[in-house]
């Protein structure tokens, strides 16, 4: 048996903890990174705008600032630009089908709806809006499904969703026709939306739930229990959740729901960690899984807290991982490749955040880890030691939160030394300890009797 040198770790409730890895675009103008595209694992097309930001309110775009940042090599080096919209730029949606070729649209001004395209990664860009009668339309999704074929959807015209595809890259389109979508409510507008293979859905102001089962040729409405909604994300055909849409962190209404039924039926998330003044910046289902990725803001927009929860079991039980980031924007392609873009911020250059937890730690993974571990003595009072009995280092990840899933203490770890853990200033009571590695993970009960 090898002999063991003890390392020391405090817990201490008010350390932050990362779990992502801050990468700098190299974009000097702070804005909200408001959308990200992946065209596969190593390439990605992130973008956003400036807006009026205040400790508890989202505002309008302040100036001419839609930028995008792309990276060919997950993030090791960015190019930035600016698009060209026009002053009071809203970036409202993009769609990344190539490497070269990027769709995006926006709200200039709040009343002129633009969609340009460029084929040359933004060298130069070409204006393919659709012949839209009204202004004030809003682009809420882009999705093409190769360099040419493609679908917008946008706001209503007279009580009629506006939906435009295209097959020859935006020089033409064709609108669906009169009775594919249920009529637009009085005031009814989209917000955002998400596209799954054959599979689209988006959002609206009435808390209602679109969805076309065929590329967006025939529509279902379906009233959720939220009068608002905002960001909608599924993990396959069936399994989504969306979020409330709020302006404010001072709101009342539950802020997440979640279908098991493609979106006909929904039912409210209690998520009591969150508590007051909370609102829920980023949230995404991991592809084809169980697991859903939260980022929070609590009491300021600007200054947080802010945290990075996951659920394992579609949002009935919760983990904090992280803290300390501010992620407004999250999306993952699959388990190992995950991104955040940064909320409005005004002391330091706009930022990502590349997620590092998979495939280096199993923590969306359902694989129990077959590790002979311990955590001793329990009860404990003031210190407990954790030990793997292997002889052969790995990289491991230990997280100690409470029952409430507040994040207690985060240690990356190689499992040669045995860890002793001083419980510092942490209330009596239960907590848990999940030991994460890319075979899976285990979870122990640990009692503090102070």
């Amino acid at each position: 048996m090898r002999p063991f040198v003890i390392l020391v770790a405090i817990l201490n409730c008010n350390i932050g903890f990362s779990q992502w890895a801050i990468k700098s675009p190299g974009l000097f103008d702070p804005i909200e990174v408001f959308s990200i595209g992946f065209v596969n694992q190593n390439t990605l097309v992130a973008g956003g705008h400036s807006i009026l930001v205040q400790e508890n309110t989202l505002g309008i775009p302040i100036k001419d600032s839609v930028y995008l940042f792309h990276t060919n090599n997950s993030g090791n080096d960015w190019e930035s630009l600016k698009v060209p919209f026009g002053n009071n730029a809203f970036l409202t949606s993009l769609s990344t089908p190539s490497p070269d070729v990027w769709y995006i649209g926006g709200l200039i001004n709040l009343a002129n709806v633009k969609l340009i395209r460029t084929i040359d990664h933004g060298l130069n860009w070409k204006d393919i809006t659709p012949p839209l009668s009204s202004t004030g339309s809003w682009i809420s999704l882009i999705n093409f499904y190769n360099s040419e074929s493609g679908i917008i959807i946008c706001d209503p015209e007279a009580n009629k969703f506006t939906i435009f595809h295209t097959e020859n890259g935006g020089n033409t389109w064709s609108e669906i026709p009169e009775g594919t979508i249920p009529d637009a409510n009085i005031g009814e507008y989209t917000i955002r939306g998400q596209a799954l293979g054959d599979h689209i859905w988006f959002t609206t102001n009435n808390g209602r739930i679109f969805k076309s089962s065929d590329k967006g040729f025939h529509w279902e409405a379906f009233q959720t229990i939220l009068p608002n909604l905002e960001k909608v994300s599924f993990s396959d055909t069936l399994n989504g959740i969306a979020l409330y849409g709020f302006v404010t962190l001072d709101f009342n209404t539950s802020p997440i729901i979640i279908t098991a039924d493609g979106g006909k039926t929904w039912k409210t998330l209690n998520i009591t960690p969150l508590g007051p003044k909370t609102g829920i910046f980023g949230a995404s289902y991991i592809p084809n899984s169980s697991y859903i990725m939260l980022t929070t803001a609590k009491n300021s927009l600007l200054t947080g807290d802010f945290a990075t929860w996951i659920s394992p079991d579609r949002g009935e039980t919760w983990q904090q991982i992280s803290s300390g980031e501010n992620i407004y924007t999250i999306n993952f392609l699959d388990a190992e490749t995950g991104w955040g873009g940064e909320g409005q911020q005004f002391a330091h250059p706009t930022r990502m955040f590349q997620y590092t937890g998979s495939p280096l730690v199993g923590l969306f993974s359902d694989k129990v880890l077959q590790a002979d571990w311990e955590v001793f003595p329990n009860p404990a009072t003031d210190r407990v030691q954790v030990r793997i009995k292997e002889d052969k280092p790995a990289a491991y990840l230990l997280l100690v939160n409470d029952l409430q899933g507040k994040l207690i203490l985060r240690k990356d770890w190689d499992g040669v030394d045995m860890l002793d853990l001083d419980l510092g200033a942490c209330a009596s009571g239960m907590y848990t300890v999940t030991l994460a590695s890319k075979e899976g993970k285990a979870v122990r009960k640990l009692v503090a009797a102070r």
